[in-house]
């Protein structure tokens, strides 16, 4: 009794099917990486957001004006508080570049702020900081709603 035993040629796979289950395998780290560490280029200097027309922006400062004016009047008929009126002073500030940004900053620390590289918004909302939160509210409410209505008034 012989036998005859011969070997069959091994299975040839195509390389595609490989290919694209490497590719399923390795696409999440290559998406990880460059969400993470390729950023893309802006220029941090510019902060014309063009979400509304020149009256809409004009309308918008005007309205926050005007609200800085009633927070004026209300200090001097001292109706509220210095450390209120700085309170309300961020909280319309924080406002007012929302709605003309889109920026959401109405919960944002200082910290945060200084992370969105707008330096007016970082120095005012530093300068009422303090007298926001300290034990003993010091400083000059007069001079930081003057500022508030300065950098309103010069937004683009």
């Amino acid at each position: 009794m012989q036998i005859d035993t011969e070997l069959q040629a091994p299975f040839s796979y195509s390389i595609i099917p490989i290919i694209i289950v490497l590719i399923l395998l390795f696409s999440p780290f290559i998406w990880y990486f460059l969400k993470k560490y390729i950023k893309p280029k802006t220029n941090s200097n510019t902060f014309n957001y063009n979400f509304y027309s020149r009256k809409d922006i004009a309308s918008i400062k005007y309205n926050y004006l005007n609200k800085l004016n009633i927070l004026e009047q209300n200090l001097s008929n001292k109706t509220i508080t210095s450390r209120k009126a700085y309170q309300e002073l961020s909280s319309l500030i924080r406002d007012f570049v929302f709605e003309l940004t889109g920026l959401e900053v109405q919960t944002c620390t200082l910290k945060e702020i200084k992370k969105l590289n707008i330096p007016v918004l970082f120095e005012l909302i530093k300068e009422y900081y303090d007298p926001e939160f300290s034990k003993i509210s010091k400083g000059n409410i007069t001079s930081s709603i003057n500022k508030t209505k300065e950098v309103i008034g010069k937004w683009n």
